[in-house]
């Protein structure tokens, strides 16, 4: 036991090991914050009309352009409304011809009267009674003709509500939510699709009030998507400085550098912020190692390894800031799995 132990010392002695002094370095301070992506330029599609669908166009996640037939509610109703306002104006035309024939009897009559009144032949009275006639029927002329605008407006307005019944794509974007079927009630203001501009997707988070301030518009930010397991360079287009009272955290928006056509909305969102640097100590990534699940590295302590705890305070690249090692101070570059405490260095 004792000849193989010293054999294990003798190989392990012969080992070359790689040695790295930790150093002091500015590093950036860097935070992670859950987020999603969105499409800033969304579209809740609705009717102006109340009916029963009769027909829907698409479905979630279709692709369509602007000026797309999408959906079309019953028109039935709009039909008949277009009917009884087509009867108001003909019933309205119909009065003013009347009002008009009326108008022109008065008229007549008042001339006629105007002469044997000059003439001496018909008392004040009765010529009297004959231009109150005549500017009675005068108004109700004009009284006739607004009832005629008024139903002209109508059926205008009914003939308008027609067009409503078929509804068109207003941008190019892809369908993200369908919220009725056909034969389902739609109601004025109530979307029935949802489209998105996958041109216009970008990423969003929450973050808290102390770091909200440390945030400026146009810095870049490192965007991990999840769902592609991808890293995406981004900057920050705006910070949205009305807080959420509940939470205390800000809306922070990331427009990303490059088309990513293959990011969607609603995908997962790491983003990576900087937010402000610091001088620490610093070793390399390759010097770190764990020892029944502590995470360490070995020191050179006199020609011999010795393990110390660490406590990984940020990474910035291929340099980690470490606490529990002091500038100077050498560490063990790749320490093999069968380094323990007082393996020779050298």
């Amino acid at each position: 036991m004792k000849k193989i132990l010293s054999i294990s010392l003798m190989v392990l002695s012969a080992f070359a090991y790689n040695l790295a002094p930790a150093q002091m370095k500015t590093i950036n301070i860097t935070k992670t914050y859950s987020g999603d992506t969105y499409a800033k330029k969304q579209v809740m599609v609705a009717t102006r009309l109340m009916g029963y669908i009769k027909q829907i166009n698409v479905e979630e996640g279709d692709v369509v352009k602007k000026g797309e037939f999408l959906f079309e509610v019953d028109p039935s109703d709009i039909y008949s409304m277009i009917n009884q306002a087509r009867a108001g104006v003909l019933q309205a035309q119909n009065a003013v011809l009347m009002a008009e024939l009326a108008y022109a009897d008065a008229k007549k009559d008042y001339d006629r009267f105007s002469n044997l009144y000059k003439q001496g032949s018909v008392s004040k009275r009765d010529y009297d009674k004959m231009t109150l006639n005549m500017k009675i029927r005068k108004s109700q002329v004009g009284m006739a003709k607004a009832m005629l605008s008024q139903a002209k407006a109508g059926l205008d307005q009914a003939l308008a509500q027609k067009k409503y019944s078929k509804v068109y794509a207003p941008i190019n974007g892809v369908v993200v939510r369908k919220f009725a079927n056909v034969g389902d009630m739609s109601i004025p203001g109530h979307p029935v699709l949802i489209l998105a501009n996958l041109k216009s997707v970008q990423a969003r988070a929450f973050v808290k009030a102390e770091d909200v301030r440390l945030i400026k518009k146009g810095q870049n930010t490192d965007i991990f998507i999840s769902a592609l397991n991808k890293k995406v360079l981004a900057k920050v287009s705006s910070v949205i400085l009305s807080g959420d009272a509940a939470t205390h955290s800000y809306l922070v928006k990331f427009k990303f550098s490059d088309k990513n056509s293959d990011i969607l909305p609603g995908m997962y969102a790491k983003i990576g912020v900087k937010i402000g640097d610091k001088k620490e100590t610093v070793v390399p990534y390759d010097a770190l190692t764990s020892r029944g699940g502590i995470v360490g590295v070995f020191v050179n302590n006199g020609s011999k390894a010795e393990f110390r705890a660490v406590t990984i305070l940020s990474q910035d690249g291929n340099s980690v800031a470490v606490s529990n090692v002091k500038v100077g101070e050498e560490v063990v570059i790749l320490p093999p799995v069968n380094m323990t405490d007082n393996t020779p260095l050298d």
